[in-house]
């Protein structure tokens, strides 16, 4: 990663991140406002497209996890949308998900506009669907800002990464050469996470309406994927490396540049699926045609860590990524015995459990056990030891293979 300056950062005006728009995708040739500055448009999308494969039989292909209330009374999708509210109204959010899950993206969430909700029509990781978001967004706006969430995670302080997000705004308005990645300090050594190591201070940013301060934006200068336990203790208390949240702020452009240089065919697709993006139905066919054909990437490796040009902001956000049943446990208070619980459950003698499960009709017991993970729903029963979690994709595989698909 290249080198940055210790200026400051001037701050955008509150009024440029609360401005909402009134125009559809489809109205890529509508002109913007008058006096607006093409920069200054700020914008939210929420990925929703992913399937959540460990978190079997909850999450399934039809009703995957982020569309499930895993954490609280809300679906996480919900809570994705209701923790950017303070700084975001709903004509600045955008929803990408799934062929589908569109229908349950609607049905969560009927506030959001119907021309807001990106439907990808084929599985093709991180990469191609931020390419699509940024291409249509810059077809309608060409300058924007956008923050590219995850729906699948737990964040217990809303406020703190509002603030952030405000930031690195700010930040990316000064520096738009800049990809920034919201990173959390490790509290743990934590082998499931991607990390991300800081370097120098090369700006210092301000949230806006007192939520963020001031902040400190680092260079990046490494990132690691998934670490083994000896380099993930030597990562958790060096002070250096932060867990990598998949969080980011960017300048669509600044984004499309990079897919032209490092992923050209993507980046060929994706401007394609824009300059159709004035007609809704030419839209859908050019979508239809060009999305599947991307390579399957995750965003990482296509742009981020060969980008010349990344920051983080580092947040202390009670964060976790609710990718298995056993990082439940990370986010959610457990009771004295150290067992998580949802649902009609009785546990005698039993420590370090997690259970999901019973109904009014049904009750879920456990005696006499330890370290286990119990999902119960009405067409499939989960049993495992906690440190076996991860392993619950397999089953998934081992469904797809045979004639048990339905169940998957």
């Amino acid at each position: 990663m290249s080198g940055g300056n210790t200026s400051g950062v001037m701050t955008p005006k509150e009024a440029s991140l609360r401005t909402s728009s009134t125009s559809s995708l489809q109205l890529s040739n509508t002109e913007p406002n008058k006096g607006e500055h093409v920069s200054q448009g700020l914008k939210f999308v929420i990925r929703a497209g992913g399937v959540g494969t460990r978190l079997w039989p909850y999450s399934r292909q039809a009703r995957p996890k982020q569309f499930h209330a895993m954490a609280g009374d809300r679906t996480m999708l919900q809570e994705a949308v209701d923790r950017i509210l303070p700084i975001a109204g709903m004509d600045d959010i955008f929803v990408s998900t799934g062929t589908a899950q569109a229908h349950l993206v609607r049905q969560q969430l009927p506030q959001l506009r119907d021309d807001h909700l990106i439907v990808e029509p084929a599985l093709r990781n991180t990469g191609p669907a931020v390419a699509l978001e940024c291409a249509l967004l810059a077809a309608r706006w060409p300058g924007c800002t956008i923050a590219s969430l995850g729906s699948d995670h737990y964040i217990g302080k809303p406020d703190e990464f509002c603030g952030l997000l405000e930031a690195a705004f700010a930040a990316c308005e000064e520096h738009p050469e800049y990809l920034y990645t919201i990173g959390v300090k490790p509290v743990r050594p934590e082998t499931g996470y991607g990390y991300i190591r800081k370097g120098q201070v090369m700006c210092r940013a301000t949230g806006l309406a007192g939520l963020g301060g001031e902040t400190p934006v680092y260079e990046v200068t490494e990132f690691t994927e998934k670490p083994d336990e000896a380099t993930a203790v030597g990562y958790a208390n060096s002070g250096e490396y932060l867990w990598n949240t998949n969080m980011f702020v960017w300048r669509a452009d600044t984004v499309m540049d990079l897919f032209a240089t490092h992923e050209p065919d993507i980046h060929e697709r994706a401007l394609r699926i824009g300059a159709a993006s004035g007609e809704a139905r030419a839209l859908t066919e050019v979508i239809e045609r060009e999305y599947p054909q991307m390579k399957a990437i995750a965003v990482d490796n296509a742009i981020i860590e060969p980008a010349p040009h990344v920051a983080t902001l580092e947040g202390e956000l009670n964060w976790g990524d609710i990718g298995s049943w056993a990082a439940l446990t990370d986010v959610l208070a457990a009771d004295e015995d150290g067992n998580l619980l949802k649902g009609n459950v009785v546990t005698i003698d039993s420590g370090n459990v997690t259970v999901y499960g019973g109904s009014d009709e049904k009750v879920v017991a456990l005696v006499g056990v330890d370290d286990l993970v119990v999902v119960d729903t009405p067409d499939a029963l989960l049993v495992c030891r906690k440190q076996d979690a991860q392993r619950v994709r397999d089953v998934l595989d081992r469904l797809q293979d045979g004639d048990q698909s339905r169940f998957a």
